[in-house]
């Protein structure tokens, strides 16, 4: 039991945890708790299945219309079979005389979580989630059902293998039943029942012939919410709100998130249009035009590259950053090659006047040795290297030291290599 603490209970729904209802359900903990009741897990002794049980305080049990309200969450959830809306199982009255109801165990977080923690969601997440919703309204209506309190806290997502964010509409209880007129006792001259900014005009004014265009407004602001971060009309009171829904057109949603593709602001748009004639006449027809805008937002993801390989995307499409990394590449290789060229002609210039410079010495050595004995004709030089034939053609012609002598002419030979070597060979001598 939860007395064990030793704390003093604050309220009756504090004796519940611990103990068994109707005979079989063993209530396990409490799971969360509103101004009307809470809801707790609960185990079904007879075949050990897990579900939720969620009771009415004591002051709500004695209030009609609460009473009521519970009474119709039961139901229309029944009437209204859909994977996508919760299930109920059973109902009752505790020992205490505390109304329940018996529901299916959920595991997760419903949508209001999700956007305190996120903001905001991208488009084609917030449209799988508004796909969801849209045909469990497509069954409620179909059923004679109008939810008229849709907001982000009665959307649920469900984790679930198949699914990540698995979509279930709760808390029916101020939903009207069509179908019956006579049951529908919620619905009094002048009330205003359902959440300010998700209310759609109509119902703001309490008009008495509500239909199930008032939920399609209602997914709209959601949708509006999901992407933009904050719902479609603002203002610091409950009334304020109200009006500015009642005499403001709701403001494009691409003014806040222009990532949004146009078709799916084209959709919210028009769910938002203040005179339900211009809204949509169905959830079907909303329906098929947001899976159609869920197609167009994959179509835009796929095309759009990651940002690890945004050059590769870029190349694909042929988009301006591919050319200006092109003109970028060109005059990088172009500064290089002049940075090249210009090392190659610094480095280039001083080894060549190295290589020149030893060649003017060596060509009159020479030239005296195949002059210096007496005894051998002087023979005309090998050919010179063509880079220094100037240079040579404008040195002072060798002296000889015995020009005096006549010196008996044979005709020169030509100037071969082995010529070369033998006046080198004969210069060693002693003359």
């Amino acid at each position: 039991m939860s007395l064990d603490s030793g704390k003093k209970p604050t309220n009756e729904l504090d004796l519940l945890v611990g103990s068994t209802v109707a005979g079989k359900y063993h209530i396990d903990r409490l799971i969360g708790r509103g101004g009307m009741g809470a809801v707790f897990q609960a185990t079904n002794a007879s075949i050990g299945k897990r579900v939720a049980l969620k009771f009415l305080r004591v002051q709500s049990a004695h209030d009609s219309d609460a009473a009521s309200r519970f009474q119709r969450e039961a139901q229309a959830a029944s009437l209204a079979e859909s994977p996508h809306i919760v299930q109920i199982f059973d109902s009752g009255r505790s020992e205490h005389g505390l109304p329940f109801l018996v529901m299916e165990l959920l595991t997760g977080e419903d949508l209001r979580e999700r956007l305190r923690r996120e903001l905001r969601l991208e488009p084609e997440a917030a449209v799988r989630i508004a796909v969801q919703v849209l045909k469990a309204l497509k069954q409620a209506h179909g059923a004679g059902i109008v939810h008229r309190d849709l907001k982000p806290d009665n959307v649920f997502l469900c984790r679930r293998d198949d699914e990540p964010a698995f979509v279930k509409i709760v808390d029916f209880g101020i939903s009207k039943l069509q179908q019956r007129p006579g049951v529908d006792t919620l619905t009094q001259q002048g009330a205003v029942l359902g959440t300010a900014f998700y209310m759609s005009p109509e119902q703001a004014q309490s008009f008495p012939d509500i239909d199930g265009r008032t939920d399609l407004f209602s997914v709209g602001a959601i949708l509006f919410e999901m992407l933009a971060g904050t719902p479609p009309h603002r203002a610091p009171t409950y009334e304020a709100v109200l009006i500015a829904i009642c005499t403001k057109d709701a403001p494009d949603v691409r003014s806040q998130a222009p990532d949004v593709p146009d078709k799916l602001a084209r959709v919210i748009a028009r769910a938002l249009r203040r005179d339900r004639q211009e809204r949509y006449a169905s959830a079907s027809e909303m329906l098929a035009d947001l899976e159609a805008a869920l197609r167009e937002s994959r179509e835009l993801a796929t095309k759009t590259p990651v940002a690890g390989n945004a050059w590769e995307g870029a190349a694909r499409v042929g988009s301006k950053p591919e050319r200006f990394r092109a003109a970028v590449f060109a005059v990088v290789a172009a500064l290089g090659g002049f940075a090249v060229a210009a090392y190659l002609v610094a480095r280039g210039a001083p080894r060549k006047t190295e290589l020149e410079a030893p060649a003017l010495p060596a060509a009159a050595p020479a030239t005296r040795l195949t002059t210096s004995n007496p005894n051998v004709a002087p023979r005309p030089p090998a050919a010179p290297p063509p880079v220094a034939d100037e240079t040579i053609a404008k040195l002072p012609p060798p002296k000889t030291r015995e020009a005096a002598k006549p010196v008996a002419k044979k005709p020169p030979r030509p100037a071969t290599s082995a010529g070369v070597a033998g006046g080198l060979g004969l210069s060693t001598r002693e003359p």
